[in-house]
């Protein structure tokens, strides 16, 4: 996947000023399945795409103002739907909370109230963002499909899943209740020393 598709996708759904497409791939919730997209890298793409002939683009009254909108070429469509048709890549995760609890021990000792605000702080964010996806479902604005449904019901089970995950862990980080840890190598006690002889 990459902003090329993301950009022609959101073309397909209407034509679109720059300003339209960044609202589109900026509305909070796309990057639950989206992921992060930099305003920067928006309207370069487009002109790339344009130069490509994927899209072309034409002048609109908009708000009472000249504004330049983009629509899709042939050439678009069916690159879209070429994409479509590819079988999906697995979906790499880089999650900074559970790639912090990878290093939590060896690098913050036997310290979790930091750990525990992180999670605190996770769960109202998650929340939040639960909260905002069944607005969005039920809101009388925004362009729905059968297909994109299914894929926001996935989008809701994982966060139900993330808050359910993060009251068991805060439950048993609360009540020491953790599991064993596995250190073979006793690399834990190796980081520890290391840690202490540094200057």
């Amino acid at each position: 996947m990459s902003i090329k598709h993301i950009l022609l996708g959101v073309i397909s759904w209407y034509p679109a000023s720059g300003y339209g497409i960044k609202k589109e791939v900026e509305y909070k919730g796309r990057e639950q399945s989206w992921g992060s997209i930099s305003y920067g890298s928006i309207y370069p793409q487009l002109k790339k795409l344009e130069e490509e002939h994927f899209i072309y683009c034409y002048e609109a009254q908009e708000h009472g103002r000249a504004t330049k909108v983009y629509d899709l070429t042939k050439k678009g469509w069916d690159e879209l739907e070429s994409w479509l048709s590819e079988t999906p890549q697995q979906p790499i995760v880089r999650d900074e909370l559970r790639m912090k609890m990878s290093f939590w021990k060896a690098g913050h000792l036997g310290d979790v109230q930091h750990l525990i605000r992180h999670l605190e702080q996770r769960k109202e964010a998650s929340h939040q963002m639960l909260e905002h996806y069944k607005g969005w479902e039920n809101n009388d604005i925004s362009m729905i499909t059968d297909i994109a449904a299914l894929s926001m019901e996935y989008t809701n089970l994982h966060l139900k899943m993330e808050l359910e995950w993060i009251e068991k862990t805060l439950r048993r980080l609360r009540e020491q209740d953790l599991p064993t840890t596995k250190d073979p190598n006793h690399l834990l006690e190796k980081a520890y020393k290391r840690k202490a002889q540094q200057i």
